[in-house]
Formats: C-alpha cells, sequence, structure tokens
C-alpha cells in the first residue's frame, strides 16, 4: 500500500469489506467504501497519542470544526476569529532535522454511524506525531515522519486547534445476491363443470306457457258455467219470491244466495228465496250475491226476472170479519183468468180477485192452532198468446182459542155474563169489539152486560203476530126465569141419553136433558166438570155423562142435578168407557130431592 509520502508495496485489501483491491485503488468496487478515508480514520484511530506542545496562553477554546449528529453526520460550525495572544516561554527546542515544507491540510473522512464520510476538513494537528508503537504496526500503515514544530514568532497569530471528531466504523454485513427463480411448470389446465339437466329458461317458458293453458282452462269453464235460473212465483203466505235452480257444481249443497236481506240455501240444486220486496210487471233487474262453501268463489249474479203476470194469495183478509184467502191477479189487459174453473172479472188495468171463504176454518173454539191450506189451480191467456196454467198455494195458521165460561149457547137470568177463557201466550183478545187485558198465561176474562132479556150474540177473538184470528161466537139468551125456560126447551123434544149413544157423531149438537145424581164435580177456572149417572133415557144403568157447566156451580156428590143442554162430542173416561159430553145452556138443581 502507498502511503502519504509515496513509495509502493503489495496489494492491498478493502478496509470495508475487504474485497481485494488494485494498488492505488481509492474506491472499493464491491462495496463503494473511499480507501483513502478509512485508511485516515484508521491511521487516527491507532496512532498513539502525541506529546502535549507546550503551555501557551491560548485563546478561548473554539468549537470543534465539526460535530458529530444523531444520524453520526459532522456538522460545520463557524470558528470565531483568531486573537493575537502572547505565546508562553517554551523549553530549548532538540536539534531537529532539516525543515520540510509543511504538507496542506489532509481530508479526512470521519465516517458516520451510517457509514457516510463527513464533508467538512479536517487540518492536522500542529503537535509532532509520536513515534509508533511497535504492537500497532503490523496492523495500521506506517505513517510518514511529520516535520518538528516550527515555534511561532512572537506577536504572530497562533492558528486554533481544531479537535478531529471521527465516528466508529460500522460493520457491513454482506447480503449475497438471490438465487435465480426456478423454473416451475404450468400449473394445469381448468377444469370446466358443465351443469346437465333443462336451462332456466326453457323451464320458465314452460311455466309460462302452463299458466296460460290453466287460465285459458279456468275461463273457459267459468264461462261454460251455467248460470243461475230464476222463475217469480208465491209463497203460502202471499208473498212473492224466486225459485232458484243452479247446477251442482256451481251451487253445491250449502251455497247461500241472498237479494236485499232475504236469504235462502241451495239444495240439490234448488233453493226458494222469498223477496222482501215484491215484484211488479214487467222485466225486473236483480242482483244475487252468491257464496259458495268450503272457501268457494263468491259472486254477484245479475239476472232479469220478468214477470209477465202475476197470481198471488192474499192471506191478510184472514182477519177480516168474514175471514178468507183472496187470490189476486195482475195480468196485461185483456187477458182471461179462471179459479178453480170459476171465472174472474178483470178491470181495464188488468186486476182482479177472487176470496175463498174460510170462516169455517177460524170459528169456534180450539185448544190448538190449526193450518189452513189452499191449492188452487188457474188458467190465465194473455191476449195474443198461449194459455198460461199454474197452481196458487196458501198456508196459514189459525190461533188457538178457548172460552171456558159461559157454554156456546147460554141461558142466563141475570143481567150480565162473565166471559173468561185462555189464548195464545202474547196473544191479543178481545170481545165484542173491545179489547182485553191477557195474563201471562193466556187466560183472560171480563163482564158484558145484558141489558135486556132476550138473545144476545158475544163475539171473542184472539191472535198472535203469526196467527190469524180465531173467532168464537156466544150465543146468550137472558130470560125472567129459568123455570120456564126449561119449559121452553122441553118443547124442542131433546134425545135421551140411549139415543145419544146409538149415535153420538150423528147427534153431535142435538138437544139433551140429562137428570141423575152427581158422582164427581170439579171447577176449572170459571167452568165446572160434573160426571151424572143419567136417570132419563137410560134402559139399563148406570148411564155416566159428563156434563160441561159454564159458571161456578157448587155441587156436591150424591146431590140431584138437571141440566139443559146439547151432545157435544164422545168423551172417554179414565177407565176406558166412551160416554156422551154435553154442553149445558142452564143447569137446574131440584129442591128437596137427595
Amino acid at each position: 500500500m502507498s502511503g502519504s509520502g509515496g513509495g509502493s508495496g503489495p496489494a492491498i485489501a478493502c478496509v470495508q469489506c475487504g474485497q481485494a483491491l488494485a494498488e492505488g485503488a481509492r474506491f472499493c468496487g464491491h462495496c463503494g467504501a473511499t480507501q483513502a478515508a478509512l485508511r485516515g480514520a484508521q491511521t487516527l484511530i491507532e496512532a498513539p497519542k502525541a506529546a502535549p506542545p507546550p503551555a501557551v496562553s491560548a485563546p478561548a477554546a473554539a468549537p470543534p470544526a465539526h460535530k458529530q449528529t444523531m444520524l453520526g453526520f459532522a456538522s460545520p460550525l463557524a470558528a470565531p476569529a483568531a486573537q493575537p495572544v502572547q505565546a508562553a516561554p517554551a523549553p530549548a527546542p532538540a536539534p531537529a532535522p532539516a525543515p520540510v515544507p509543511a504538507e496542506p491540510a489532509k481530508l479526512v473522512a470521519a465516517k458516520t454511524m451510517l457509514g457516510m464520510p463527513g464533508v467538512g476538513p479536517v487540518a492536522a494537528a500542529p503537535s509532532p506525531a509520536p513515534a509508533p508503537s511497535p504492537g500497532l504496526a503490523s496492523a495500521a500503515t506506517p505513517a510518514p515522519a511529520a516535520p518538528a514544530a516550527t515555534p511561532a514568532p512572537l506577536g504572530a497569530p497562533v492558528p486554533p486547534k481544531r479537535e478531529m471528531h471521527m465516528t466508529m466504523p460500522l460493520q457491513v454485513a454482506y447480503v449475497p445476491p438471490p438465487a435465480p427463480l426456478p423454473d416451475m411448470p404450468a400449473p394445469p389446465p381448468p377444469v370446466i363443470v358443465r351443469k346437465r339437466g333443462i336451462p332456466l329458461s326453457v323451464v320458465a317458458i314452460l311455466i309460462a306457457v302452463i299458466l296460460v293453458l290453466g287460465a285459458a282452462i279456468i275461463a273457459m269453464l267459468w264461462k261454460s258455467a251455467l248460470p243461475i235460473v230464476a222463475k217469480a212465483t208465491t209463497t203460502p203466505d202471499g208473498h212473492d219470491a224466486l225459485h232458484l235452480e243452479c247446477p251442482a257444481r256451481s251451487c253445491p249443497d250449502g251455497t247461500t244466495v241472498s237479494l236485499d236481506g232475504a236469504k235462502a240455501t241451495f239444495a240439490a240444486g234448488q233453493s226458494d228465496l222469498t223477496l222482501a220486496m215484491p215484484l211488479h210487471i214487467g222485466d225486473n233487474p236483480l242482483t244475487l250475491e252468491v257464496a259458495r262453501p268450503s272457501g268457494g268463489r263468491d259472486q254477484a249474479v245479475k239476472l232479469v226476472v220478468h214477470v209477465a203476470y202475476r197470481v198471488r194469495a192474499d192471506v191478510t183478509t184472514m182477519s177480516a170479519p168474514h175471514p178468507a184467502i183472496t187470490v189476486r191477479i195482475e195480468a196485461k189487459p185483456g187477458s182471461t183468468v179462471t179459479i178453480d174453473g170459476k171465472p174472474v172479472t178483470l178491470d181495464a188495468n188488468g186486476l182482479g180477485a177472487y176470496a175463498i171463504d174460510e170462516s169455517a176454518a177460524t170459528e169456534g173454539p180450539a185448544d190448538e192452532s190449526r193450518v189452513v191450506s189452499l191449492d188452487s189451480a188457474y188458467v190465465l191467456t194473455p191476449p195474443g198468446a198461449a194459455a198460461e196454467k199454474g197452481t196458487v198455494s196458501a198456508r196459514v195458521a189459525v190461533s188457538p182459542l178457548r172460552v171456558d165460561a159461559p157454554c156456546p149457547r147460554t141461558t142466563v137470568d141475570e143481567d150480565h155474563v162473565l166471559i173468561s177463557g185462555r189464548a195464545p201466550k202474547g196473544a191479543t183478545a178481545s170481545v165484542d169489539g173491545v179489547t182485553v187485558a191477557v195474563a201471562a198465561d193466556g187466560s183472560f176474562e171480563t163482564t158484558v152486560p145484558l141489558p135486556a132479556t132476550g138473545d144476545h150474540t158475544i163475539e171473542v177473538r184472539a191472535s198472535t203476530q203469526a196467527l190469524v184470528p180465531r173467532t168464537v161466537h156466544l150465543a146468550v139468551t137472558r130470560v125472567a126465569s129459568l123455570a120456564d125456560a126449561a119449559k121452553s126447551f122441553e118443547q124442542q123434544q131433546p134425545i135421551g141419553y140411549d139415543a145419544a149413544m146409538a149415535d153420538l157423531a150423528g147427534k153431535t149438537g142435538s138437544p139433551i136433558v140429562v137428570d141423575g145424581a152427581v158422582i164427581e164435580a170439579r171447577a176449572s177456572g170459571h167452568r165446572t166438570l160434573v160426571l151424572v149417572d143419567d136417570k132419563r133415557g137410560c134402559a139399563k144403568g148406570p148411564c155416566l155423562a159428563r156434563v160441561v157447566v159454564g159458571r161456578d156451580i157448587v155441587l156436591v156428590r150424591g146431590a140431584k142435578v138437571r141440566a139443559y143442554g146439547y151432545v157435544a162430542r164422545p168423551f172417554t173416561t179414565p177407565a176406558g168407557q166412551t160416554v156422551p159430553e154435553v154442553e149445558s145452556a142452564f143447569v137446574v138443581q131440584p129442591q128437596g130431592k137427595r
């Protein structure tokens, strides 16, 4: 290696990485380190300390020219201007070799912590370098001998001492270059999984086709369903009605149909709907609300019912003084009509009526309600059209009514008569047109005056909202004396017991006299029932007869009684014997007879 003073030597190695360098190389081609700076740093590090110079009066120490930073970089600081000082007397210098011109200050590269050289020049120490130590000669490059310091003349400026700051060399690990990338085999080609089955587009098309076909089939079936057929009729109580017919698949059992609050149910494809409002002659547009069971489709069915004529039964006339069922006809003017073969005259508007008397069905007492039925055939021929045939029907129930007192034919010798009886619960009752109070059990009673002797007819009526009135007519005769009434009765030639028993049904209503002893008497309301052992007209006894007395009377067992009355109906005793029942007009008790 070559020193600062020249000369040649063997090949050298990089002080940084150890790489062999050519002679005189200033930079390492492997790591890039500057060789001169590193050698100077090494020399400074390994050189022995020089003997201190003679003490002189020096100015204040100047700050070092380079201060090391935290990152290891030298920081240049400006040095203050040198002040002349008086040099202290020095000892006599030792003999020195011939003076050698001073070399200019070398740049010493102070290595930083990052391994980078400092940038500021560093002046050589003014003191002479001591002789190298034998122990360090092998490790460091021999430095040239420094010239002896020449004492500065008095009064000459002394250059400031520059302190050398250096960094420790860093050990840099050598990182070898990475190995070349090996050749990798190419990846296998991708595996394409092909889905099997029908594509979604085809499925969507099939579903759409199925839905369209289903809708078309439903529409065809919907339209093909037969409509409801309606025919105008009348109910037995005279109200307008519609007889409806519908196929069972369209109107299964339990299907309901309603119109204006009226409701009916289909059974076997048929239903009868009673209308709240009557139809008129001509076209009647109607809207039926149909509700099907089990979640079936509900719908509104519109139809038109044409009424060319109307023949209906009117039962409201059953409450008239003369009860009757009236058949009313509405037809085109000029039509001809017959009811039960009897012609009915129509007025100019085509209206007519035919009354069927039902007095017999509503007259007389009855313990139970009775139904009056009417089925009359008619033939109606509109002008210029074919005859229309049909049957008009009516059903009506008559209220029960029982009169306990008096009997239907009664003779009294008083100026009044007590009327008592029983009607249905909630009924209204009247006597001679005067309403009387009806108790909760249906019983009622009142007194009717008889201002004069003679015959009197008393009318008793009872009805409910659902039952038409029943009427009982009582024939009451006021006499001056019952003895005279008995004589008058005998003039009618009443029958005896044996004659009545011979034909009870044929003798109903015939006058009869029962004369005998009382076997049993029982009161019920204002009526008295007496069982008599009849001796009149009886060939072989005992001849029992049941006598109904329409008033309160006290009779004891064994007492003699004579009852004037009329044969009513057969009566069966608890022992199973059939005896005649007699409704008495009056009763005479013979005095002093037992």
